[in-house]
């Protein structure tokens, strides 16, 4: 890997995305049954925030109610993702280098940033592609 290759070489293409008003067990389920720990989250096609399941431990009711189906109704009854994620979360263009990417990954303190192209989301790239 060279540092000036392009983001979009590295990326991973398409990412899963969830809609701002989601429920958080949407959320839920989709953090337990995929190996990612970066959701981008969309108002239409348009980049507005990134959540991870540590914005949603800091919710969980897991420690005091052990019933799922309880907790699950308690979360969507009191939160919507909006209430969850990193708000305008840091981003880079498809044609950055992986040099600028390591350094706003380096200078942010997370581990994921989001892929623009034209301002649509193409992609994603996280420390660990990296």
């Amino acid at each position: 890997m060279h540092w000036s290759t392009r983001v979009r070489t590295l990326m991973t293409p398409d990412p899963v995305k969830i809609p701002v008003d989601a429920r958080p067990s949407e959320l839920q389920a989709l953090l337990e049954t995929r190996s990612f720990h970066h959701l981008p989250v969309v108002d239409g096609d348009v980049l507005v925030g990134i959540v991870s399941p540590i914005d949603l431990a800091r919710v969980s009711l897991s420690r005091w109610v052990t019933d799922e189906p309880t907790r699950e109704a308690w979360l969507d009854a009191t939160f919507q993702v909006r209430d969850l994620m990193t708000w305008e979360p840091d981003a880079i263009e498809a044609d950055a280098t992986l040099r600028t990417a390591a350094e706003k990954l380096a200078e942010g303190g997370f581990h994921a940033l989001p892929v623009l192209e034209d301002g649509r989301l193409v992609g994603i790239l996280t420390s660990t592609d990296l």
